[in-house]
């Protein structure tokens, strides 16, 4: 019998009499699957943060839960059907999450929690829950002969979001039925969380059981199998497709809106992100506080917006989150001071300047029209005015809002926003059947529409109102989030006196969307620590990008972090614990972005000789980097030369509630399990 083809209630109700009787099978079936690492040392790499900036960023909360879990039963859990501990550093290094004695959040009982998981304190019941901050899909390591090297900001490699036998989120809703109906399995945890004390036994029993509900009520909507023909496996997620289902399938109660979430995507790095014009891997935003709170919602922030009958709440009652705006604003404006890595020549060998001076020349030519980055003056974002203004055709403006930030006038008498930034990264957007790859992911986004709910007034004159309310995720994300960040600023006491709300915004800048089947072309600063490649990750390394499609490898694994300096990205060999990848599935494609002789879809430049392939990535592994500017006869990406931030002494304030009296003293090297 397949057990790993059974649903996870049903494979627990199979071999749970088996179990209690003695019988190993369930605990040989439910294992984890953890990758094994040898590490010896942690190096953080030079990106230009203090140790205050890199505990901010992996510990402020930014209200995301995940179905309730409460922060101390995490380390009180046991694997399934064992007594081991279900969070113990082994597994979760093996999972792919980052374990940081200095700079990660500790338990009551001493255990160290993966980076990025920190608390906060819930609003509806003062619970302290768990919460997924930033840093847990946005801290990345690249393992070499016994060095982890630190990548603040990069892209993590865990399988958070799979529900794989034997991965994370798997062995957790395991572990939670056996632990509501296994007797000696409760008394263990109950003993840990709550002692002796027999009315906290008894809350203990209570908010389990509705944390349980909770997580299995999710797995069969918006979590279902159904909704994932794709499997995502470690370092990518479909965050816009988990987003529209979360959000107008499971917030706004419509069933009918889930859709498959086949297009898994890595995840993006993030210095220099504050720089773009737009953002996202299709740039179908321009806005920081909007991005984040849709990213919040998208993992399973607790939000009100709809009553029983699915009608929107009233003033008051709409809105009430954990969504926490202030910690988004502090991470991002610490985002804001981070460099991208620096190279390590003491780790991952020394540069060849002259190849690097030969492949400096080769990106001006082949890859700066598109990579840019292409700096410019900053835009004047034409605002709504009153009820009913749609500046860019935009499917809904909240005027309000708009008029909320820094307003000034053109000629004309239009109101704007100025843009505070000093200049700004125009990023271009490439079509789909330019550039190639595979288009499943903007393609989802253009065309998947959903039933908006209330968020859009019914039309009982219209015969086609079912069809013609429909919304993309763009769209449909713009309805709700128009309504719901005023009220989150609200709540949280954000005025636009001394243009608090300006500031908030993400230096004055309105709300946008825009709908295009096309992917953006990012600037490649330190590029080189951030495999695998393209948006869906089906590339393991940047020697393979630029090298034929017909030698980039079809199925490789994913889920060590063991580095390859040569070629500039992860081994690409299977090992216990890995994912393997398969291009050949919808969604995984490696076409496109190809440099070939040949006249086929997805051209972008001529077939490189082996050697130039070689000088573009010693060019790319120091591209930027001021230490090697002089070195190669200047450097025209030189990041020195770009603007820095404007100073924020609101998202400074920010920062306040989530620092620490003593922020711990950065170590050099530890040692690791």
């Amino acid at each position: 019998m397949d057990f790993r083809r059974l649903k996870l209630p049903l494979a627990l109700s199979a071999i749970c009499g088996l179990t209690l009787t003695g019988c190993t099978l369930a605990h040989k079936f439910f294992e984890p699957n953890i990758t094994e690492e040898s590490i010896s040392e942690v190096r953080y790499l030079d990106q230009g943060w203090t140790d205050e900036d890199r505990q901010l960023f992996y510990n402020t909360p930014q209200g995301t839960e995940l179905q309730g879990l409460h922060f101390e039963w995490l380390q009180a859990l046991e694997q399934p059907f064992s007594k081991e501990k279900l969070a113990s550093e082994e597994n979760m290094r093996g999972w792919g999450f980052i374990i940081d004695p200095t700079f990660s959040p500790k338990s009551n009982a001493g255990s160290i929690y993966p980076v990025g998981m920190g608390s906060h304190t819930n609003i509806f019941d003062d619970s302290e829950r768990l919460d997924l901050g930033c840093a847990l899909c946005h801290t990345g390591e690249l393992h070499y002969k016994g060095t982890a090297l630190r990548v603040d900001g990069g892209q993590a490699i865990h399988g958070m979001s799979t529900s794989a036998p034997g991965e994370f989120i798997f062995s957790l809703g395991a572990t939670t039925l056996e632990t509501a109906f296994n007797p000696l399995k409760w008394s263990r945890f109950a003993d840990e969380v709550a002692g002796e004390d027999k009315q906290a036994r008894a809350q203990l029993k209570q908010d389990f059981s509705a944390y349980r509900k909770r997580f299995f009520e999710f797995a069969k909507g918006p979590g279902r199998d159904a909704n994932f023909p794709v499997a995502e496996g470690r370092g990518r997620t479909d965050a816009v497709g988990r987003i529209g289902n979360v959000v107008f399938g499971y917030n706004l109660n419509i069933e009918e809106n889930y859709q498959p979430a086949d297009a898994p995507v890595s995840y993006p790095f993030l210095w220099d992100i504050w720089r773009f014009d737009w953002v996202q891997y299709t740039g179908f935003t321009n806005q920081a506080m909007a991005r984040n709170v849709g990213e919040g919602l998208g993992v399973m922030a607790p939000v009100k917006l709809v009553d029983e009958e699915g009608n929107l709440l009233p003033e008051g009652e709409f809105g009430q989150t954990t969504i926490d705006v202030k910690g988004m604003h502090c991470v991002e404006t610490t985002l804001r001071k981070l460099r991208p890595p620096k190279w390590p020549e003491d780790v991952l060998g020394e540069i060849d300047i002259a190849q690097a001076r030969e492949g400096k020349e080769l990106f001006a030519d082949q890859c700066a029209h598109c990579h840019g980055p292409h700096p410019s003056k900053p835009y004047q974002w034409a605002v709504a005015a009153k009820p009913g203004d749609k500046p860019t055709n935009q499917r809904d403006v909240n005027w309000q809002w708009d008029m909320s930030g820094q307003i000034s006038y053109d000629e004309q008498d239009h109101p704007l926003r100025e843009d505070w930034r000093e200049s700004i990264w125009a990023v271009p957007w490439i079509d789909v059947e330019v550039i190639g790859t595979d288009p499943t992911a903007a393609k989802n986004f253009v065309d998947h529409t959903y039933d908006p709910g209330p968020l859009v007034a019914k039309n009982p004159n219209d015969p086609d109102d079912a069809i013609n309310r429909r919304v993309n995720a763009g769209d449909g994300l713009q309805l709700l989030i128009n309504e719901l960040v005023p009220v989150l600023y609200e709540n949280s006491g954000i005025s636009s006196d001394a243009n608090g709300i300006a500031d908030y915004d993400g230096l004055n800048v309105p709300f946008r969307i825009v709908n295009k089947a096309a992917y953006k072309a990012r600037p490649l600063h330190g590029v080189w620590a951030t495999p695998p490649f393209l948006h869906n990750g089906s590339v393991p390394t940047i020697y393979d990008l630029l090298s034929p499609k017909e030698v980039r490898p079809v199925r490789f694994g994913v889920g060590h972090r063991e580095y390859n300096p040569q070629k500039l990205g992860y081994m690409t060999d299977m090992r216990r614990g890995n994912f393997e990848f398969d291009t050949t599935q919808k969604g995984n494609s490696n076409s496109g972005h190809q440099f070939t002789d040949a006249d086929v879809p997805g051209r972008i430049g001529r077939r490189f000789k082996e050697g130039e392939r070689l000088a573009l990535l010693e060019y790319l592994k120091v591209m930027g980097n001021p230490d090697f500017s002089d070195r190669l006869g200047g450097d025209p990406q030189n990041w020195d030369q770009y603007p820095e931030p404007p100073a924020s002494a609101i998202g400074d304030q920010a920062c306040t509630p989530f620092r620490h009296d003593m922020a711990p003293q950065m170590v050099k090297s530890e040692v690791a399990p």
